[in-house]
């Protein structure tokens, strides 16, 4: 609307302001039209329900899920629609997505899938469009479109050689030896490998690490002190928590900081000027208080830097000496955020590149034949767990052992490696960190020697554990 739209003849009305009005559709609800290009019921008003509690990412997946519900009952032999489907149209639905296609649902994916025809029936019912859902419920939730168990947590980690080699020679362009490759092709290398350690190092997730704002991070300290950054509305849920970045992690950003990404920023001033009016231009920083201040689509703004929404992010800049500047730490073309895609591009590449070279250069290092950036994570997740708990135990032991008593209850809660580790990775429920500590029991002489590969060479994660340790809090 803002960019393209032009009022048809005879036509007096302000599109932008419409749409912006107080009470407007929420930006990112999608509409559904029939043949005659008229809105398409129920779904239009069923989608219009959910925009007012899911972001716009959740409604796009929803959508796609609800089309092709949509397009599987249109093409039974008796089609139907949502509204006249029976119960054994829906489970011939599930069999087909998890049974006959090509490449048939997993089970967190049906689940995903089910959710929403759940959704549907009881908007419909509470809509009064049915008296009752199509298939029965018990009182314990399950129903004949539950299957599959994702109990499961698929966890993957990186030793230390095997994160070095991706980094240096995946993401950064170098050969095994050390010099750079001259056939590498890849851009931004310090960026891509700076965003990488700091993944692993504080346990960010993918969308959270790719939203930070450069003052979030900032350069190093001159005491070598760790930077803490708040993420909340970039968080999953948004749950708030504080995640430590330490000196070497901050070395590294700001070695990129210097340079590509000093560069990008030049690189980015003409396309910045011709998006102006699509961005939120801060003329106000309040590095105290972690506030901006500026103008958005005409209208002045201040946002708490925490409570950003990651679209106010991607188009947050700022006047600098040579024009308008990205405030994003992690810069791309045109001075935009990289997307979710364009990061998985990216380490997809470098992880392919490093079982190419490791290959053809018959190192010693074996790399993993799956890799996501969200191993990063689980890296992180399963050596601080690991280090937290043999902290905790030496400590008692040494506490017993100079005759004192043993901890008392508050002391085991506010010192718990499980507790402690929940809170670092921002999980809603005890029973997601639970996963990593069977994992840990299951594969403890794996994970003990990468961890020792860690502690030879990089003492981040074992100081990071110990202060949280000696703090008993996050």
């Amino acid at each position: 609307m803002r960019r393209f739209y032009e009022a048809p003849p005879g036509v007096d009305l302000g599109a932008v302001a419409y749409v912006q009005r107080p009470g407007a559709v929420k930006e990112g609800t999608p509409f559904f039209l029939d043949p005659g290009m008229r809105p398409a019921e129920p779904l239009c008003s069923f989608f219009l329900e959910l925009s007012k509690s899911l972001k716009a990412k959740s409604l796009e997946d929803y959508t796609y899920d609800a089309l092709d519900l949509v397009d599987f009952l249109g093409q039974l032999p008796l089609a139907t629609d949502l509204l006249s489907a029976t119960e054994d149209d829906l489970v011939a639905y599930r069999e087909d997505c998890t049974e006959r296609r090509e490449a048939p649902d997993k089970p967190a994916t049906w689940r995903k899938r089910r959710s929403l025809i759940n959704n549907f029936y009881d908007w419909a019912v509470d809509a009064r469009l049915l008296d009752q859902r199509p298939y029965f419920r018990r009182s314990n939730g399950r129903d004949v479109l539950a299957w599959g168990a994702t109990t499961e947590l698929d966890v993957r980690h990186l030793t230390f050689r095997q994160w070095r080699f991706l980094k240096q020679v995946g993401l950064r362009g170098c050969l095994p030896d050390g010099p750079v490759d001259p056939t590498f092709r890849g851009r931004s290398p310090l960026r891509n490998s700076a965003a990488g350690e700091l993944a692993i190092t504080t346990g960010m997730r993918l969308r959270e690490f790719s939203c930070l704002l450069d003052i979030e991070v900032g350069p190093p300290r001159r005491d070598a002190s760790p930077a803490e950054v708040m993420l909340q509305a970039i968080a999953k849920f948004g749950l708030p928590r504080v995640v430590a970045v330490q000196h070497a992690t901050l070395r590294e950003n700001d070695l990129y900081r210097r340079t590509e990404r000093t560069a990008m920023v030049r690189s980015s001033v003409k396309a910045l000027y011709r998006r102006r009016h699509e961005l939120f231009v801060v003329d106000d920083v309040d590095l105290r208080q972690m506030k901006l201040r500026g103008t958005l689509h005409g209208r002045r703004r201040t946002f708490r830097v925490e409570a950003m929404p990651a679209e106010i992010r991607r188009v947050a800049v700022i006047e600098g000496d040579l024009g308008l500047e990205p405030m994003a730490l992690f810069v791309g073309r045109g001075g935009r955020m990289l997307s979710k895609q364009r990061w998985e591009q990216i380490f997809d590449e470098a992880h392919l590149r490093s079982l190419r070279i490791s290959d053809d250069h018959e190192a010693d290092v074996v790399m993993p034949a799956r890799l996501r950036i969200h191993d990063t994570r689980h890296t992180f997740a399963i050596y601080m767990l690991q280090m937290l708990t043999q902290l905790v135990l030496r400590e008692e032991s040494e506490r017993l052992a100079a005759g004192g008593h043993g901890a008392y209850l508050t002391d085991h809660l506010s010192r718990n490696p499980l507790l402690i580790l929940q809170r670092l990775l921002g999980h809603r429920r005890p029973s997601s960190t639970l996963r990593y500590l069977t994992y840990i029991r299951a594969t403890n002489l794996l994970v003990s020697q990468a961890i020792a590969e860690w502690n030879d060479r990089d003492k981040t994660y074992a100081d990071y554990a110990a202060v949280l340790v000696r703090s008993g809090a996050v």
